[in-house]
């Protein structure tokens, strides 16, 4: 049996996987839903400390799962401990260069509603946003510009892309406007695809297609 850690992104926290942990656990694994630290000034290397704890404290092999921002922690971890991770997985994220950015300015990233688009807010209801803006917690900006060393071997973890508010005809029209964006995709020795038409949160819109999704990265 496998772990499955599963790291949020923008705003929520581990409770947002609510709905996709008992499929994973009736099948007989182990799961732990990271809420990571959202303090002002939470460096990238901090998140990536807890990311890299539940790996090494996991009671089996992991599957490491990422949604939406939380791609760059993914693969940055699968680096670190390639040999003890049996699968990636990015949901509604793309593996990218762990290089430095500019793009948050600021100490926090504040929910908002204008950053995400029509089609990644699809299939919401009501008490779902509601809940999200109940819940949603400012994300620390310093962990989007921090950089960080990629190890090569994390190009040797098999790994898998979930995409939900972006299809194969996007992906495409994101390649030739930002090659240089794609060195990590093509650099993966084992990447695989899969489409689930949803909002930008799975977890929280079609969970039960998703967890079915992380249960097929375990072989039988």
């Amino acid at each position: 049996m496998a772990t499955y850690v599963l790291v949020h992104g923008f705003w929520l926290g581990g409770d947002s996987w609510d709905a996709v942990l008992p499929p994973l656990e009736a099948a007989g694994h182990d799961v732990v839903a990271l809420s990571l630290p959202a303090s002002p000034g939470t460096t990238f290397a901090e998140h990536l400390a807890a990311v890299t704890d539940a790996i090494r404290t996991a009671s089996g092999p992991v599957v490491l799962v990422g949604s939406s921002a939380a791609g760059k922690h993914v693969l940055a971890a699968s680096g670190e401990l390639p040999e003890r991770i049996l699968a990636t997985v990015y949901v509604d994220a793309l593996p990218q260069p762990t290089t430095t950015s500019d793009e948050h300015d600021g100490d926090v990233i504040a929910f908002d509603w204008d950053l995400l688009t029509e089609q990644e807010q699809r299939d919401l209801t009501d008490e779902q946003r509601a809940w999200i803006e109940q819940t949603a917690v400012s994300y620390p900006a310093q962990v989007t510009r921090d950089g960080w060393e990629l190890d090569p071997r994390a190009y040797e973890v098999p790994a898998l892309v979930v995409g939900t508010g972006f299809d194969e005809a996007t992906l495409g029209e994101w390649r030739r406007q930002w090659p240089a964006s794609f060195t990590v995709i093509d650099a993966l020795a084992d990447l695989r695809w899969a489409w689930l038409p949803t909002s930008h949160w799975p977890q929280l819109t079609r969970p039960a297609e998703l967890a079915g999704l992380l249960l097929a990265t375990v072989p039988a």
